[in-house]
């Protein structure tokens, strides 16, 4: 009967697997420091999302676009305002995919979001929807806004 080899190798040869498999857990760690440490250096930005056609979210952080109004979609009050609340969120998506995008904050609404103009390689984002004829201007000066437009009623976007 031929004799079978001992399954537990040598010490020095446990020793020499020890030492292996730190320096391998000691890269992966390093690794992963790296990583995450290159990503904030270069400062990567959150992605940037339209939830509907005047409010976009950078991240966690939910900003109204300031100057206009558009349709609702998720608490319209008809189905004709519905469908131009989507075709306001799609048109505002391509928009944001179009170019650079700037954001000047200008404070907080009641709501908490951040109040800001938005801009398309310098293009007011306000005026493309409006000129597109997916929203109406909106401004509230001195904090006085003004009632809103009733989607539902027939009225069309004033400006295009």
């Amino acid at each position: 009967m031929a004799e079978r080899p001992d399954p537990v190798p040598p010490p020095d040869v446990q020793e020499r697997m020890r030492t292996g498999c730190l320096v391998v857990l000691a890269a992966c760690l390093l690794g992963i420091v790296l990583a995450l440490l290159i990503d904030r250096a270069w400062g990567a930005e959150p992605p940037i999302v339209a939830v509907d056609g005047d409010t976009i979210y950078l991240g966690e952080e939910k900003i109204r676009i300031v100057g206009l109004d558009a349709p609702e979609t998720y608490q319209a009050r008809c189905d004709s305002e519905r469908q131009r609340g989507h075709a306001a969120t799609a048109y505002l998506r391509r928009l944001l995919a179009s170019g650079t995008i700037t954001i000047r904050r200008q404070g907080r609404d009641r709501y908490r979001r951040t109040l800001a103009r938005v801009y398309i390689g310098g293009r007011d984002v306000a005026g493309l929807m409006i000129r597109a004829g997916h929203a109406v201007r909106y401004d509230c000066p001195r904090g006085r806004c003004p009632r809103r437009i009733n989607w539902c009623g027939g009225a069309k976007p004033a400006s295009r």
